[in-house]
């Protein structure tokens, strides 16, 4: 580890500076924000910003160790004041959001943003990530040791699940509401270890086959954008989608220009426009293909399913299915939606809040039918359920133990039943 990572606490006007650039980052995104711009929300010239950073990659590689730092000093040492499994489970929940959140826009940067540093910075912050996934997967370890959590899933699989529940929040959570830090990390504790069913229903709900192998299709990505209402009849376009699909996800939509694109086609530029008036237009067919498929697949999946139980169990296996088989054009929706026009995104936005409000119907349904706890606020299960199923993106890979039919149906049982060891 290099051991500048663990430098001097940083002055108050550098502190100040992360949480400018941050707040920039979070807006329109890294790309798209200028050192202009940061040096004008901050009050200096843009000169004067170089007094305090190299470069812009290295102001954003500083915000990421800053953002980092604390979870592997801070989080460590609120877990050892306690001493049960599950009580240090709780203090990790706790004090992993109490660290998010209090430099929340710097957390979403350096989630959402390593693509865009340089290798070595890149390889510099995956350690520090590695080294406090380890801290909390060892946790998680312990615990099933102690007999306090199950040992039917692999510690890994838990951990992924908690930490994707934990890290969502800093995407919608909104300080200075009714909800404290302190009222979601109960909530979060109570889904992650008791699970969101009510207690009659859960011994309905048994795992996969784990060890079953993957067949051979599941371990293949798929890049082409599948036929969709957008543009079912125009194998021109679907290609020119297709090959915007695989840069934009590898470069980034900022750094990829409608040359490259033209240049994956063999077509020449001019050519391209006969398709689509702007690099714009390509991105925001991309986004708008991946939620309306998306919510068609999960749509035609939960139709056949009366049972609540098995509606929201079928929407996991099928959301995240769906996701991880059209992989690219999520992450490149995801990452790159905010270098839309004001118009086009908030359409998309629309068509995402439009399906995150159908994920929130099914589980009122099953809240109404007494097949979820009353306890916990629909709209926080929605949320929690989202973290877990959006952000397989972020660590599943192909060819690795399980299928994605394999982790849909594991992550619906974590949700559902939950990590903590069933008591009679």
């Amino acid at each position: 580890m290099n051991q500048t990572l663990f430098s001097a606490p940083e002055s108050a006007t550098t502190d100040r500076l992360f949480d400018t650039a941050s707040e920039l980052f979070w807006r329109q995104g890294y790309a798209a924000t200028t050192t202009r711009e940061i040096a004008t929300a901050f009050g200096i010239q843009q000169a004067s910003l170089y007094h305090h950073i190299a470069n812009k990659e290295d102001l954003l590689y500083r915000i990421c160790v800053s953002a980092l730092e604390p979870f592997v000093k801070d989080v460590p040492a609120a877990v050892d004041q306690a001493d049960r499994p599950l009580d240090r489970i709780k203090s990790l929940i706790r004090a992993h959001l109490t660290t998010l959140l209090r430099y929340q826009q710097r957390n979403v940067t350096q989630l959402t943003e390593l693509r865009s540093l340089s290798a070595r910075h890149r390889t510099e912050v995956l350690a520090l990530r590695d080294k406090y996934e380890h801290f909390s997967r060892s946790l998680l370890k312990d615990a099933q040791i102690a007999d306090a959590l199950r040992s039917d899933v692999p510690a890994k699989f838990l951990n992924l699940e908690l930490m994707s529940i934990l890290n969502h929040a800093s995407l919608w959570f909104r300080k200075g509401k009714a909800l404290t830090e302190g009222h979601l990390a109960d909530i979060f504790t109570k889904v992650f270890l008791d699970g969101a069913a009510t207690p009659g229903l859960r011994t309905r709900l048994a795992l996969p086959d784990l060890g079953a192998p993957q067949r051979e299709g599941e371990k293949k990505p798929t890049t082409r954008l599948r036929k969709t209402s957008i543009a079912p009849d125009n194998p021109a376009l679907s290609r020119a989608l297709d090959a915007a699909v695989g840069l934009f996800s590898r470069k980034g939509y900022a750094a990829t220009s409608t040359r490259e694109v033209a240049k994956l086609l063999g077509i020449q530029k001019a050519t391209l426009y006969y398709h689509v008036e702007s690099k714009e237009d390509l991105l925001f067919l991309i986004c708008q293909s991946a939620l309306t498929q998306i919510r068609n697949d999960v749509e035609t999946a939960i139709r056949d399913h009366q049972d609540p139980l098995d509606r929201v169990q079928t929407l996991i296996s099928s959301h995240i299915e769906s996701l991880l088989r059209d992989e690219a054009q999520h992450s490149t929706t995801f990452t790159e939606m905010h270098a839309l026009s004001e118009d086009r995104f908030g359409q998309i936005m629309k068509l995402r809040d439009a399906y995150e409000n159908m994920v929130r119907a099914v589980l009122q349904e099953a809240q109404d039918a007494g097949v979820l706890r009353r306890d916990i606020e629909v709209k926080y299960l929605s949320l929690a359920l989202l973290g877990i199923m959006n952000r397989v993106m972020v660590w599943y890979r192909r060819g690795g133990p399980l299928s994605p039919s394999q982790i849909g149906r594991l992550l619906g049982v974590l949700f559902l039943r939950g990590a903590a060891t069933s008591r009679p």
